[in-house]
């Protein structure tokens, strides 16, 4: 995958004919190569689906003959933006977070305290009496208690909240 997303990038450019490729065809083959899906609700706002990571596979190719059927990517009627979970580069299955534009039309920045909002930590105990906190945002921690459980996922979420925004800090001063 992290080939396949090299190459797409154009960090690989000068190993084969990529160099060649159309701009249009790059742009949808960057989108169709790992595609992050929002939550699916119905009209009436019941959950169908949870956001999900696919891919598909022959992404350039399947690009090259979308364009060739008229398919554009154009960024200035995009309604949604997928933005990878803070905190770093993102893994292979982050769901990150899916926003839309603001009143102004802008795209608005992730804040990493309201992505790892506290109020959604749920702590329960398994049959075994081990203790385990999760968030929805795939973090789970064990602790022999409850307000060990607790304490041990608002720690893992102030250290991914300080990693994001020192990450900031860094791509800002690059």
């Amino acid at each position: 995958m992290a080939l396949i997303q090299q190459t797409l990038s154009g960090k690989l450019a000068e190993a084969g004919p990529d160099e060649d490729l159309d701009p249009q065809v790059r742009a949808l083959a960057e989108e169709l190569s790992v595609i992050h899906l929002p939550e699916w609700r119905s009209q009436v706002g019941r959950k169908l689906a949870d956001p999900t990571v696919t891919s598909i596979k022959q992404a350039t190719r399947v690009a090259a003959y979308l364009v060739e059927r008229g398919v554009r990517v154009h960024q200035e009627l995009e309604e949604i933006r997928w933005v990878p979970t803070p905190s770093g580069p993102p893994g292979a299955f982050d769901t990150g977070e899916h926003i839309t534009r603001d009143a102004n039309g802008n795209w608005p920045e992730l804040d990493a305290e309201d992505f790892y909002d506290f109020d959604d930590i749920v702590v329960k105990q398994t049959d075994d009496g081990a203790w385990f906190a999760t968030h929805p945002r795939g973090v789970a921690v064990e602790g022999s208690t409850r307000s060990e459980a607790h304490a041990s996922m608002v720690d893992e979420l102030r250290r991914r909240i300080t990693q994001a925004s020192t990450t900031d800090l860094r791509t800002e001063k690059a």
